[in-house]
């Protein structure tokens, strides 16, 4: 059931009869009723859904993000933040035989007329951290020290992205505690600026990485190999160790002594 605003010009909220009445971004819009949907569910309609769910899942663990840097450019479009996104980067999205695969260093997740900064190869650090060092880029002579420079983390093994908490440009460094369950993921790095004004920068693919973390031993390990690898060659470690102690106690127990206050035997 239909339900109309204000009187009889308002717009309408629900269907009636064959059209349906919605608000988006605060106009009044109507669109048909459709009670049967053509829905093939041939192969090539398979893929086409798999590389359209592929993009909204990406689009979507990047709102934060998106809402950012993307809110003028899709308010001047008439279109939402996500599907701008999707709209200026399907092209990077394909299938390769049933997997979707996605070409991080071209997406842009965020546009617009700010000044950017220079961004430094990423740090994995202890404890699931990442650091980031950025400079001013020489280019830019009008950019303020109180812009906002972000950093946005996505992770392709969670279908998780985190985005960091704003740090100021003349901080010239971003630093970023992610959650204990990320250890060990792959992830790809993007840095954005937002300036005074609510201007977006264009987006800067910074590049991928593995998030560190430490161990029980105290000691630094870069998770780029199984755990099970490390645990191997520790354990190989160890054994050595154990087997050239051995070796030296026995030398040690073989090996004769001698009396200094014993007479020396006689030479017939």
């Amino acid at each position: 059931m239909g339900i109309i605003l204000q009187g009889y010009s308002a717009p309408v909220i629900g269907r009636v009869g064959s059209s349906v009445g919605y608000l988006w971004k605060g106009k009044a819009c109507l669109r048909t009723y459709c009670r049967h949907i053509n829905y093939p569910n041939t192969e090539g309609q398979q893929r086409q859904r798999n590389w359209f769910v592929g993009m909204v899942r990406f689009a979507s663990a990047a709102t934060d993000a998106l809402r950012l840097g993307l809110r003028q450019k899709a308010d001047e479009a008439q279109m939402t933040e996500g599907n701008y996104f999707i709209q200026q980067n399907k092209q990077h999205f394909r299938l390769n035989e049933g997997h979707l695969e996605v070409d991080y260093d071209q997406l842009r997740l965020t546009a617009g007329s700010a000044a950017d900064v220079y961004f430094h190869n990423p740090k994995f650090e202890e404890n699931e951290t990442i650091s980031v060092g950025f400079e001013k880029n020489m280019m830019s002579f009008r950019a303020s020290g109180d812009d906002s420079v972000y950093l946005y983390i996505y992770a392709p093994g969670r279908e998780e992205g985190y985005l960091s908490a704003p740090v100021a440009r003349r901080s010239k460094s971003l630093k970023v505690s992610l959650p204990e369950q990320w250890a060990g993921e792959e992830v790809h790095l993007y840095g954005f600026v937002i300036d005074k004004d609510g201007r977006a920068s264009n987006s800067t693919y910074i590049g991928p990485g593995r998030v560190n973390h430490y161990e029980e031993r105290g000691r630094y390990v870069p998770l780029n190999k199984n755990w099970k690898d490390f645990v191997d060659i520790a354990t190989e470690a160890n054994t050595e160790e154990t087997n050239s102690t051995d070796t030296a106690i026995s030398a040690t127990i073989e090996k004769p002594t001698i009396d200094l206050f014993q007479d020396p035997p006689k030479v017939p």
